[in-house]
């Protein structure tokens, strides 16, 4: 039905040019290297188009139907000179890794508000900004990214060996948040680090030490930039030699540890309520 609404062929080949390349765009090394990548569902899409991303392709399955308000974005992208593709069940799952999808997907270029390879952070002067270090699980990444969001964080500093925010898993956890936060992904984190205390930043790593401080609303302002570690090892010893400061979540004592992402909403949560 779609490729009767949209006036294309319906794709039967997995072989098909267009197909092949869209499907690379799962591997990682394929999406830097095209500088695009791939969104999954009806939600993502409505999101894509909302914030104005630049769409290059619409992939539906031709199975699906779609709303009238989804099939009007979808329309309006068409006459912008996006390509619409409309494809059959076995196309379409050669292009997903969902269990259940919901029969589009959306072919974007790099987002203008996320940065690679950063070597240079300055931030505005009433920007709230985090730092994570070498956070690997993308579950926790996307659940970070969607809490910042929630909680008035204008800035995310990921250092590259952090997960691929654009890998299915976490644009999936985002759930829509990757619109709204700006990223910038940096290899040098002890130099940006000395960056913003130069800008005036107060530098806070996360972690428990003799002198560490409770985490409380008095003890924190909404200038301060704190950095969360990685999940088995927590922030390294070169972060915390740099930093200003560390600081601990104070909880019972029969537990070692809070999961990056809880911790990071925790401490999301004291500056939204400064």
């Amino acid at each position: 039905m779609n490729s009767q609404i949209f006036g294309v062929e319906c794709i039967v080949s997995k072989s098909n040019s267009a197909i092949v390349k869209i499907s690379k765009l799962l591997n990682k090394k394929e999406r830097k290297q095209a500088e695009l990548f791939t969104l999954d569902g009806v939600k993502l899409f409505s999101e894509a188009y909302n914030f104005g991303a630049k769409i290059k392709h619409v992939i539906l399955n031709e199975n699906v139907d779609f709303d009238k308000e989804i099939l009007e974005k979808i329309h309006n992208l068409k006459n912008k000179g996006t390509n619409i593709l409309c494809v059959n069940e076995a196309v379409f799952s050669k292009l997903t890794e969902e269990n259940a999808p919901q029969g589009i997907i959306t072919v974007c270029q790099f987002l203008s508000n996320h940065r690679f390879n950063a070597t240079s952070v300055r931030v505005g002067v009433d920007e709230k900004v985090m730092i994570l270090e070498s956070v690997r699980d993308p579950g926790n990444i996307g659940a970070i990214i969607r809490n910042a969001a929630a909680f008035g964080i204008d800035r995310l500093i990921f250092t590259s060996d952090c997960s691929d925010i654009y890998s299915q898993k976490v644009l999936r956890a985002t759930m829509g948040a990757i619109f709204k936060v700006r990223i910038d992904i940096v290899s040098d984190l002890s130099h940006i680090i000395f960056e913003l205390k130069a800008q005036g930043r107060r530098v806070i790593a996360t972690t428990l030490s003799e002198n560490s401080l409770k985490l409380r609303c008095d003890v924190i302002t909404a200038k301060d930039v704190f950095v969360i570690g990685n999940e088995g090892h927590g922030v390294s010893l070169t972060v915390v030699e740099h930093a200003d400061e560390t600081l601990f979540i104070p909880m019972c004592e029969s537990t070692e540890s809070l999961n990056a992402s809880v911790a990071a909403a925790i401490i999301m949560w004291e500056l939204y309520n400064l």
